[in-house]
């Protein structure tokens, strides 16, 4: 198996299992999945842009309160990149969550991922992510 490999089989599982949790309330997989040395930072489709691990793990426990209800989550890789001890990936998390206890309801956000390898395991070190608009087809 490559780098290349090994990356991407364990970044998509990784990130599936914390997401997964995430949009059921349930922070704990993710604040696994991220680094807590510094420099960490995020720029959320939900909650503030925030730098810092004493910033950054607050901003999931309150993000992860919003949530309930979350299931059907696809987490698809549309390109990454490896290089030694850091990485990147792009792509799309699909999933359906109720948001402060509104309705179940379909989302899909376009997000991005940098990493850094941290003693053999890879970690997240930043997050940019929006929602992906729907528009009509013209």
């Amino acid at each position: 198996m490559t780098d290349r490999e090994r990356f991407i089989a364990q970044i998509a599982a990784l990130l599936h299992h914390a997401e997964t949790a995430l949009v059921t309330g349930d922070v704990e997989p993710r604040l696994a999945s991220w680094s807590h040395n510094e420099p960490v930072s995020l720029f959320a489709a939900v909650g503030p842009s925030k730098v810092g691990w004493n910033d950054l793990e607050p901003t999931f426990r309150s993000v992860a309160a919003r949530l309930s209800g979350g299931r059907d989550v696809e987490y698809e890789v549309v390109a990454f990149d490896v290089a030694e001890s850091m990485a990147w990936s792009a792509g799309f998390l699909r999933f359906s969550v109720s948001m402060d206890g509104g309705p179940v309801v379909p989302r899909t956000l376009r997000i991005t991922h940098v990493y850094r390898n941290e003693g053999g395991d890879w970690k997240v070190v930043h997050e940019h992510s929006n929602w992906e608009e729907r528009r009509p087809s013209p």
